[in-house]
């Protein structure tokens, strides 16, 4: 069993790394394309960083593999920077130097990198959801997935059968609509607020009880857990909540309100069975409709992520352990698997525009200002900008590697 899971954590390895090695290819290609479109001469286009192991040499452009799979580089001529190692011979006209190209070029070849991740995002996340109808684990929709061993489905088949429902399955169209729970005979809290909690008081409806539909499951489950800490005596809890029926592409109730009793004594350490809902579509221009939304809800999540460094909350970013590490728990769901890679692919397409050098996000403020001035920057400046960007983003690399090995 232990070789197996340690052959499984070495292929998520090398998976995640050819995931990240792939999606920062296909940046690269944006790059490349816009590039050959805009006739500047482009030395070289390398899959990853060192020495080089494979080159296949081009008319013109050169496309070499490296030894280390941990990024890439579209080499174009330029008076700023010498040419890559054996192409020093090579006389390239100035035009087609990359310092002549038109500025408004320029910016369409600086976003050409993020827009190709953007692209694959969108095109996994609108394909899987087309596909399958469904996102699995969807925190922000309504309706529960129930484990039909333990006291909430229970609950809800004792009382279905009452009514004459013969009851094989409790899904997804069942959704919890309050509780109730007392400790000691005294009521801990009541259609999951409380008065005595300051996030969530108890006008703060966990229905919309004018529509009478169901709300998101996020809300349903971090009122329950915030109001947890009220209860005196965790080991002799009694629970009970109500229940309603609902349509499960919107979350409208379909019928009249029901309570169901759980009657026996648990401790709030157990689970009352009750997961995360799949989000499901009607229709498949619903799932496109969705695939967009995830994708730019995906791509924005980044930004919460890089702002946990100045808090010291490093556990939302990862580096390419992180992602191995990740892929492992995935590997299993080929569509679980897929929405992850979109997930990166859109993480990569934000994380590009921040104004921080050496990001593409930089490169496009920088050549915006030269526009706007009609003169370039100081090469000093850029030369001092830019170093001390790029040792600030290695340092951040570091940490966070190491933290992806040790968490």
């Amino acid at each position: 069993m232990s070789e197996v899971s340690t052959g499984m954590v070495v292929l998520a390895f090398i998976i995640g790394i050819i995931v990240m090695l792939l999606l920062i290819t296909i940046h690269e290609v944006g790059h490349l394309i816009v590039a050959k479109m805009s006739k500047a001469y482009v030395y070289e286009f390398s899959i990853g960083f060192g020495p080089r192991i494979f080159v296949f040499k081009g008319k013109e452009t050169w496309v070499s593999i490296r030894a280390f799979p941990l990024g890439g580089y579209c080499s174009i001529a330029s008076d700023k920077a010498d040419a890559p190692k054996d192409r020093e011979d090579v006389v390239v006209p100035d035009e087609r130097k990359l310092d002549y190209i038109a500025r408004w070029k320029k910016m369409f070849f600086i976003l050409a990198g993020p827009a190709m991740n953007l692209f694959v995002a969108l095109l996994l996340f609108t394909s899987i959801f087309a596909a399958i109808g469904e996102k699995r684990n969807d925190m922000s929709y309504f309706g529960s997935i129930y484990d039909q061993n333990k006291v909430a489905a229970l609950a809800i088949k004792n009382e279905e059968e009452k009514a004459g429902i013969n009851l094989n399955y409790v899904g997804q169209d069942y959704v919890i609509w309050g509780w109730t729970m007392k400790s000691n005979d005294d009521v801990l809290f009541d259609n999951i607020c409380s008065e005595n909690s300051e996030q969530d008081k108890c006008d703060d409806k966990i229905n919309d009880l004018l529509n009478n539909k169901a709300v998101d499951y996020k809300k349903t489950v971090y009122n329950f857990i915030n109001n947890l800490p009220l209860a005196k005596d965790k080991e002799n809890v009694k629970i009970s909540f109500a229940y309603k029926k609902v349509d499960k592409y919107s979350g409208v109730a379909l019928q009249e309100y029901q309570e169901a009793k759980i009657t026996e004594f648990m401790t709030l350490d157990g689970s009352v069975g009750i997961a995360a809902p799949s989000r499901i579509y009607k229709t498949t221009g619903q799932a496109y409709g969705a695939g967009w939304g995830e994708t730019f809800k995906a791509s924005f999540s980044i930004l919460e992520a890089i702002g946990g460094i100045f808090t010291g909350k490093f556990s939302n970013l990862v580096g390419p352990v992180g992602v191995a590490k990740q892929t492992a728990t995935l590997l299993q769901s080929p569509e679980q698997f897929f929405l992850y890679v979109a997930t990166i692919s859109a993480n990569l397409f934000i994380l590009n525009l921040i104004f921080i050098p050496p990001l593409d996000g930089y490169r496009l403020l920088e050549n915006f200002i030269e526009m706007i001035i009609r003169k370039e920057l100081p090469t000093k400046y850029k030369i001092i900008v830019n170093s001390a960007g790029a040792i600030l983003f290695l340092l951040l690399f570091v940490i966070i590697t190491i933290k992806d090995f040790i968490m």
